[in-house]
């Protein structure tokens, strides 16, 4: 396969990711590598961006927004879009390879809000949220010179909160959506039953886990299930497909699950869009589909078979496009739904383990005293290294359920083997050995979540947990402001340019590419291929960061200092 530039830097990155962790708890963890723990954040493409405020909500508070696009390097003309806005795996899923990889091939964009252009204080407003969306491609289609931005239609994909904006763009706009990818919930649409739909869903929710026996909770999906069954009953004609993931619950996506988003992503794209810009969506006969019953407790024994070799009584399964994509739904589903329950956590560099404190999550601070939480838990807290971004973690298996769980003190299965430590969203990237770095990108001030993972064994159900890091600064020591060197323009045919900034404090300045078709490698500008139909002159917006630095010697967190320029074209 042929990865533009930025894709073969983050796969560099991700190969140097890989860690090893120590495992402790009665068992002992060799290194581990997984294709989660080769993610990193760094240097993601983004070619435009364009910011805009909503002020026609009926509450009357504007919102703002700001929306990245990324076209593939050689498209001449874009088909569709995928939108996805700022939760926790959407920040991995939209500079993943095998997405971008997926999109070059079917000539599809990639949109990015961050911050979102979903108001969460407007659910229901979905003609408005759609029409903040709008104005926002608008500006980008006359910005990046394809003006089929403003156009082509959509393919929404929303974890989280951002379930509900792949539901309003369903609901409000459906003759512009090729489809739906609600990921990792049990959630469907309120009222559409004619949008392909794709719904992946994490059984074991890790949100509000401690009040509730986590032993037992993964594992009971019949609710869940059998509302999908209904779903395919009441709406025969519905292309609704469907995961059942056991093995995780709300925040994490794994390789796996990425590696049947592309794909479905591939399927839906090929089978709706027509070949003529500005003709409506195909339709999706679902006669030439294929179903199968999900292996879940009661449903374990059902075939894939093609739609029209499916007896009318045996129809009310879910929907796939293909063999490929049912087989692989059960594939996912067929785990050991018996299996006894592990528990996954975090401990800092010096062994402590930190609680579940954050709604049943993990909460980590960093260079913060450790102090009590209001239910008596002790909360450690991570140290960076000398450079003041650097921190390590451990990846543990807990031998019993934590004090502040239903069910303390009761023990815990622990399966053999390497836990893994793997980015999932927000400003770190992973550098391998239990070792992050802070990494500023254009989403801070964004939440950051990281996960251990850990595979489990036949008897032993793999699990995975995520913890939030803080985003605290330095403070309280001596100030230091940015000098950015100013970048002046350049033509097409640059190939990188050298970016220069100090501070006061003499610490190392970093940086990042907030908009522009290039990259930063050590303290460079690399650009990258510009699309073909690309509107001169580019736009590139670049960030200089100093963390400061902890310690007896503080130096305070900088104001980041961003500069923009422009590329021009050769023919000026």
């Amino acid at each position: 396969m042929n990865y533009p530039l930025e894709n073969l830097r983050s796969a560099a990155s991700w190969f140097l990711a890989a860690l090893t962790v120590m495992l402790g708890m009665a068992t002992t963890v060799s290194a581990a590598e997984s294709p989660e723990s080769l993610r990193s954040p760094v240097n993601q493409v983004f070619q435009f961006m364009q910011t805009g405020t909503c002020s026609t909500w009926s509450n009357g508070l504007p919102t703002k927004a700001t929306g990245y696009l990324w076209i593939p390097e050689n498209c001449r003309r874009l088909r569709g879009l995928l939108i996805l806005c700022a939760n926790v795996p959407e920040h991995m899923l939209v500079g993943h390879p095998a997405i971008r990889q997926v999109c070059m091939a079917n000539d599809l964009g990639i949109f990015w809000g961050v911050p979102s252009f979903y108001n969460f204080n407007a659910k229901n407003e979905h003609g408005t949220q759609v029409a903040f969306l709008q104005h926002l491609l608008d500006s980008l289609a006359a910005n990046s010179g394809y003006a089929e931005v403003a156009t082509v239609p959509w393919l929404p994909m929303g974890e989280s909160g951002h379930l509900l904006m792949v539901d309003a763009l369903v609901e409000a706009a459906p003759e512009r959506c090729i489809a739906g990818i609600w990921i990792k919930n049990n959630h469907l649409p309120p009222r559409n039953r004619q949008i392909p739909a794709l719904v992946a869903y994490g059984t074991a929710q890790e949100w509000s886990q401690d009040k509730s026996d986590l032993r037992t909770n993964w594992n009971n999906i019949h609710q869940a299930y059998e509302g999908i069954l209904n779903q395919r009953q009441l709406y025969p004609d519905w292309p609704l497909s469907y995961l059942i993931d056991g093995t995780s619950g709300h925040f994490d996506c794994s390789a796996r699950l990425v590696q049947y988003f592309a794909h479905y992503i591939d399927l839906v794209t090929r089978a709706r869009l027509p070949m003529q810009p500005g003709a409506s969506l195909k339709p999706i006969s679902i006669t030439d589909g294929f179903l199968t019953d999900l292996p879940v407790p009661g449903h374990e024994k059902h075939p894939t078979r093609a739609y029209g070799e499916t007896p009318p009584e045996a129809r009310a399964v879910p929907w796939y496009l293909d063999r490929a994509s049912a087989e692989e739904a059960q594939a996912i589903a067929r785990i050991n739904w018996h299996a006894a329950s592990q528990l996954p956590t975090f401990a800092d560099e010096h062994g402590q383990l930190f609680p579940y404190t954050f709604n049943g999550i993990t909460w980590m601070p960093i260079n913060k005293t450790s102090e009590p939480s209001t239910n008596g838990l002790v909360t450690p807290t991570l140290e960076t290294e000398s450079d003041g971004i650097t921190f390590s973690l451990q990846g543990r298996l807990r031998d019993k359920l934590p004090a502040n769980f239903v069910g303390a003190g009761e023990p815990l299965a622990q399966a053999p083997g390497a836990t893994s430590l793997e980015w999932l969203c927000g400003c770190v990237e992973p550098l391998g050995h239990g070792r992050f770095r802070l990494a500023l990108d254009r989403t801070w001030p964004s939440p950051i979540y990281v996960a251990v993972r850990h595979g489990g064994s036949a008897g032993i159900r793999a699990a995975v947990q995520p913890g939030q890091i803080s985003r605290d600064g330095h403070f309280g020591g001596i100030p230091q402001k940015i000098t950015f060197e100013k970048i002046a323009d350049v033509n097409a045919s640059t190939v990188s340019i050298p970016l220069k900034a100090h501070t006061e404090a003499g610490l190392p300045v970093r940086f990042f590419v907030v908009a522009g078709p290039a990259i930063v490698l050590s303290d460079r500008l690399v650009f990258t291929k510009i699309p073909p139909r690309t509107r001169f002159p580019v736009a590139v917006t670049v960030a200089a960061w100093q963390w400061g630095r902890g310690g007896d010697s503080k130096v305070n967190t900088a104001e980041i200092v961003r500069q923009t320029f422009q590329i021009l074209s050769e023919s000026k």
